[in-house]
């Protein structure tokens, strides 16, 4: 019997839930308002008071963060 598409997708969705609520304050805010929130490196920069290059950096480290959490094989 073939699984429901629908509960892969709750299933993915809940995984992608957990590793974002799991990274670190800084690194969860950046990528919340860049990937949900739609703003640009440089409101987000405004907003946590640092440098774009500084948000670049932490969506790079959270993404890679995302990545191990949710491609492990572990």
């Amino acid at each position: 019997m073939r699984r429901s598409p629908n509960l892969s997708m709750s299933s993915r969705s809940a995984a992608v839930q957990q590793a974002v609520a799991a990274l670190p304050l800084d690194l969860r805010t950046a990528l919340i308002l860049f990937e949900y929130e739609e703003q640009t490196t440089a409101e987000i920069a405004e907003a946590l008071d640092c440098t774009p290059k500084a948000v670049e950096n932490r969506l790079y480290r959270a993404r890679q963060l995302l990545k191990r959490t949710l491609f492990s094989t572990a």
